[in-house]
């Protein structure tokens, strides 16, 4: 599947919102911050501790999609996961792995660009915690608003609970918002509030697809002319 080209994006995005979104709704990991590998070496230090092999593929997909309550649980065998405490107990997610993480070329960018156009800008995660230091760490803070975490919902993404409360709080009607994911969850989500979605470096996600957020900016820019 090929990603789409700058004026391949300008056109349905003009075709969907007759110019820009109002708001755009973006997934936190694998959107904007890149912190699969991150992740990955961190579970794997915790499979090692318990001598689990390192993740298959396919758990490595799930993990950085689900919440960690989930990946926990889909990752580790019950019976060994009270063991994990002392596992975790000899890294740090703050200091051994945060660093690691950071946000994708050109976010900035177009966040700055929605900004100054009057576009609101949200954030919808399966994360728990952790928000508040990886928005310094990123200089992300003062962006979004909201902030959905997983813990703000009953049921996380695929629910559309979240997306349906950042529209609640926009008063923004769902045909008029943007959701930008990478996950079989996040198009779920989307989905789920009939909200337009854009797939991000994932292939075969959504017939709407880009590799990067160069693209995304120039396509804005040419729906505000």
């Amino acid at each position: 599947m090929s990603h789409l080209s700058v004026s391949e994006l300008s056109d349905w995005l003009s075709e969907t919102f007759h110019g820009l979104p109002e708001g755009v709704i973006f997934d936190c990991d694998g959107v904007v911050i890149d912190s699969r590998a991150a992740n990955i070496e961190y579970y794997n230090y915790l499979r090692a501790y318990l001598g689990l092999p390192k993740l298959t593929r396919e758990q490595e997909d799930f993990a950085q999609a689900a919440t960690a309550q989930q990946a926990m649980d889909a990752i580790f065998p019950k019976p060994l996961q009270p063991l994990l405490r002392d596992a975790a107990k000899r890294v740090s997610y703050v200091r051994d792995v945060m660093p690691h993480i950071g946000c994708y070329p050109g976010l900035h960018d177009v966040l700055d660009f929605c900004r100054a156009s009057g576009v609101r800008l949200a954030m919808n995660t399966n994360r728990t915690d952790g928000m508040d230091t990886l928005l310094d760490n990123c200089r992300l803070r003062g962006y979004f608003d909201p902030i959905v975490l997983a813990s703000h919902v009953s049921r996380p993404k695929p629910d559309p609970e979240g997306a349906l409360l950042i529209l609640k709080q926009w008063n923004c009607p769902p045909q008029n918002a943007l959701f930008i994911g990478d996950s079989v969850s996040d198009k779920g989500a989307a989905q789920g509030a009939s909200i337009p979605f854009l797939s991000f470096q994932t292939d075969g996600l959504a017939p709407q697809s880009i590799m990067n957020f160069h693209v995304l900016l120039e396509s804005l820019k040419a729906c505000a002319l």
